[in-house]
């Protein structure tokens, strides 16, 4: 084996040489022969010590040191109470390239056990809490934490003498803090338990009663001599088990015993779960991810107070219960006060054996019971339309009507409603004609509400509306964020969502299985209270974002608006009344087909492809020749062009991402400055999604067209002075005339340098492709005309393998303009910060 000497001089050469952090991970685990074990976001675990590492952090600067101590103690904070069933280690050791210290992690148990909500530990452990720094300043074993450099020959003796030891210790030796089980967390806790002791408690009694028994502290006895465990799984019965106590006496080195009694009581209640056969649908799939349904869950207390069900003030009723995923980590103490309905039987029998106490029961709450309550609201449109007559015998138990007639209780709706929408015409796959035809849709129809009534969505909330009106009632809604700020969703804003947002959070889709990374949307969950009227568009709706491991990385404001400030409503629609040949792409035309659009505006350059108003439409903005055969697009002429550029630009310029899917465009806040207009231009012109070109004789509905380029840059007397490779094109220079793109770059001034440099690789490409034009492929990408379009130009140099340089400095330059335009779309407020 290595001297230490030689250890510490290896270990510090590759510290030297470390230029990330996961160097200096490397550097260290390799000095100490430690497996990598990064699981749960981890730096690397071990049972006795916890890493964090850095790559130059400058760990004697004591408010640098603060955080990176406050991060280690959010992971310290997830092995205490979270689901993980890992040991807590005694020591946690924080390393860099050139400082390292070690500290005890029990002197710390106080910050990262605290569950009052004094530190908000939804925060990604890398940006923690300001107020939990401040506390690790303030906290007394913080001044005696102990920063070695590395490059000290004794200080370094030190560490490498301390982690030897402490690596090398037996499991059972030293234990950090303890374990807590809880309600949330004691099914992870059995899988541990039961995968160590199972086989040695198999008999006629399932391994989950031993489970219990075990967990509550006195219920156990120990024989040691003779290697056995006596379990109390009765009031007066006792089974004697024979089980190595090593590994009994380790796995209660990890955990606390439960001694609250309101704690045994929950786990006991929810004691069916540990069996249930139902795996599938504890895990969620398809349904509300668990980990979101818990966290919901933590966001009602914050808003109305722990226990707040619990109380008996409360009462919850989801209508769309399916599996209970929404209520799975609701309390034992709480589920009496709780309702849940579904359409399914088996469903029923589900949530009945994982939320015992709970009232359980089947029932279509668009169907039944709706003529009831409407004619208890005393409506005789109402009546009128649902032909109600005589009495009506009620679906609903006897003891929730009781309850929604007791002014004297508050409500909680907790629910994930459906998204089916019916289509007009009728439709195949998942959103069928008949889906949405529900009575609550024909009250829906009845009182004008038109389109709205196709979704299965907002036919929950009409009723919701009206079963709660005039009752102190929260809305904890699970659902897209559409009816927020939807085009199409602006009737619903108008007529029925006008509740006033309390607080939420939101996430990705990809989070619910079977759903696509690819096609991520976001996914929120919102309190609403129902007792307060406001329009969405008069209030500030503020989420916080959580990732995929649940971990808070910052807020989103989500804007709601009505349709008139959209950016769709900015720009000019010229009425389009001439025949032209309508393209499927940028030099395909399309012509036949069920959906033909071959108009264009008098004085038509292009057509701005301009699909929807919100990003998730990113890909269905672009500029085509000619009418593109999609809904969405619009004639540019000379009097919208700079508005249409514009458009296009700022609608392509930001970062599509999960988060932002549905944010809506709107019109800008003032009028745009010069350089600003000129910047969209430059981007627009050289974007890929410039698909425009020059076509010739395109034959289309029996006549014969001629396709120019009105968006080719570049002004014929510079074309002049440049080799044009292709005699039938060079002929045609001298009758040409300029285009009008053309003449209108020559006619301004005041281009930022960003978009100078645009327009400069541009030409560079455009005099390649000219010079080049005789060992092109030209007839594959139609070119035979002078004025080809940036999308003939730069295909047909890639087509030959041409150009590679030209091209990426056209990408680089692009991307440069691109990212001040990002800037600009915020401040000129096309998109909310």
């Amino acid at each position: 084996m290595p001297t230490l000497a030689k250890r510490i001089a290896k270990l510090n050469s590759a510290l030297l040489k470390a230029k990330t952090e996961e160097d200096v991970k490397w550097a260290w685990s390799r000095a100490f022969s430690i497996d990598y074990e990064t699981s749960e976001d981890h730096d690397l675990y071990t049972r006795t010590i916890l890493f964090e590492f850095k790559h130059d952090k400058k760990l004697t600067n004591k408010n640098q040191l603060a955080a990176v101590v406050a991060q280690v103690l959010y992971y310290l904070h997830r092995l205490k109470i979270g689901q993980t069933t890992k040991a807590i280690p005694p020591y946690f050791c924080i390393a860099d390239k050139n400082e390292c210290l070690i500290g005890a992690v029990q002197e710390w148990s106080g910050l990262y056990s605290d569950t009052t909500g004094r530190y908000d530990w939804d925060l990604r452990p890398s940006s923690p809490d300001h107020a939990l720094i401040d506390a690790v300043l303030a906290h007394a074993p913080f001044a005696s934490l102990h920063v070695r450099d590395m490059r000290n020959e004794a200080e370094a003796e030190a560490i490498f003498g301390q982690l030897d030891t402490t690596l090398s210790a037996h499991t059972r030796l030293e234990v950090g803090d303890k374990k807590i089980i809880s309600e949330e967390n004691f099914e992870d806790v059995f899988q541990l338990w039961n995968s160590i002791f199972g086989d040695s408690v198999h008999n006629g009694f399932k391994a989950s009663r031993y489970f219990v028994a075990d967990i509550q502290d006195g219920n156990t006895v120990l024989h040691p001599n003779q290697g056995k465990v006596l379990f109390k799984v009765g009031p007066e019965e006792f089974r004697e088990k024979k089980i190595l106590l090593d590994d009994y006496d380790r796995f209660w080195s990890i955990y606390e015993k439960v001694r609250d009694p309101k704690t045994q009581r929950g786990i006991l209640a929810k004691i069916d779960r540990l069996t249930d056969e139902g795996d599938r649908r504890r895990h969620g799939e398809f349904f509300t991810p668990l980990n979101f349904a818990r966290l919901a869950l933590h966001y009602l207390s914050r808003e109305l107070g722990p226990n707040w069900l619990e109380s008996g003030e409360y009462r919850l009723w989801d209508m769309a219960a399916g599996t209970g995923n929404l209520q799975y980590y609701l309390p034992a103490a709480a589920l009496p006060n709780a309702y849940l309905s579904t359409l399914y039987k088996e469903d029923v029998e589900h949530c009945g054996r994982i939320l015992p106490g709970a009232t359980i029961f089947q029932y279509d709450y668009l169907n039944d019971d709706v003529g009831n309550l409407f004619k208890s609201l005393g409506s005789e449109q109402d009546r009128h339309a649902l032909d109600i007559a005589g009495s009506l015998t009620w679906k609903l138990p006897e003891r929730l009507r009781a309850d929604l007639a007791d002014p004297r209780l508050k409500w909680v709706i907790l629910i994930n409603p459906p998204f089916a929408t019916a289509q007009k015409g009728g439709a195949t796959g998942a959103n069928k004609s008949d889906v949405s035809r529900t009575v609550v849709r024909e009250l829906m129809h009845a009182r004008g509400l038109g389109e709205v009534s196709r979704e299965l969505f907002a036919q929950f909330l009409f009723r919701i509306r009206h079963e709660f009106a005039g009752k102190a009632a929260w809305l904890g809604l699970f659902s897209k964020l559409k009816y927020i700020n939807a085009t199409n969703d602006q009737k619903l804003r108008d007529t029925l969502f006008r509740f006033t947002f309390q607080r939420g959070f939101m996430f990705s889709s990809v989070n619910f299985a079977g759903t696509s990374a690819a096609s991520q949307f976001p996914v929120g969950f919102l309190l609403w209270d129902l007792a307060q009227e406001a329009a969405l568009e008069d209030q500030a709706i503020l989420l916080d974002v959580f990732d995929t491991k649940v971990q808070k990385t910052g807020v989103k404001r989500i804007t709601s608006s009505n349709r008139g400030g959209f950016l769709s409503k900015w720009i000019d629609r010229p009425a389009a009344t001439e025949v032209f040949p309508p393209f499927s792409s940028g030099i395909k035309i399309k012509r036949h087909g069920p959906d033909v659009r071959d108009r264009v505006a008098p004085g038509f350059l292009a057509s701005l492809m301009c699909k929807g108003n919100d990003l998730q439409n990113q890909n269905a903005v672009a500029l085509f020749s000619g009418p593109y055969a999609s809904a969405g697009g619009l004639s540019i002429t000379p009097r919208n062009f700079e508005k249409a550029m514009v458009v296009h630009a700022v609608r392509r310029a930001p970062k599509a991402e999960w988060h932002n899917d549905r944010d809506q465009y709107m019109r800008p806040g003032g009028e745009l400055p010069g350089e600003f207009v000129l910047d969209c231009v430059a981007f627009s012109l050289y974007a890929m999604s410039n698909h425009t070109a020059a076509l010739r004789d395109v034959e289309y509905a029996g006549r014969t067209y001629q396709v120019p380029n009105h968006f080719f840059p570049i002004l014929l007397e510079t074309l002049g002075g440049w080799r044009i490779g292709d005699s039938d094109i060079a002929v045609q220079l001298p009758t040409a005339e300029d285009r009008f793109v053309a003449r209108w770059l020559a006619e301004r001034e005041g281009f930022s340098p960003e978009a100078r440099a645009v327009l400069a690789a541009g030409a560079a490409v455009f005099r390649l492709y000219f010079g080049e034009l005789a060992r092109l492929r030209t007839t594959k990408f139609g070119i035979q005309t002078w004025d080809a379009g940036w999308l003939q130009a730069r295909s047909a140099l890639k087509d030959r393998d041409m150009g590679k340089e030209e091209l990426e400095a056209v990408s680089r330059s692009v991307a440069a303009l691109r990212e001040k335009l990002r800037a600009g779309v915020i401040r000129h407020g096309f998109l909310a910060g």
